[in-house]
C-alpha cells in the first residue's frame, strides 16, 4: 500500500489537490504496478512562515 506525503507551502485548491492525486497514483500504478485502489496521498499545506531554507525562514510573500 503506497502512502505518500506531499508537503506544500501554502494552500493548493481541491482542483489542485485532485490532479496532483491522479498524476501520483497513475506513475505509481504505471512505473511499480500499485493498484489505484491501494494508493493513499495525504497534502499537508504548511504556512510559509514555518518554511525555511538555507538557515532562514521564508517571507509571507515567497512563492518558493
Amino acid at each position: 500500500m503506497p502512502y505518500v506525503n506531499v508537503k506544500v507551502k501554502g494552500a493548493l485548491s481541491r482542483d489542485q489537490k485532485e490532479r496532483i492525486s491522479q498524476d501520483i497514483t497513475d506513475s505509481l500504478e504505471k512505473h511499480a504496478g500499485k493498484p489505484p485502489k491501494d494508493t493513499y496521498i495525504v497534502f499537508d499545506e504548511v504556512p510559509g512562515q514555518n518554511w525555511a531554507v538555507g538557515g532562514k525562514l521564508l517571507e509571507l510573500s515567497d512563492s518558493a
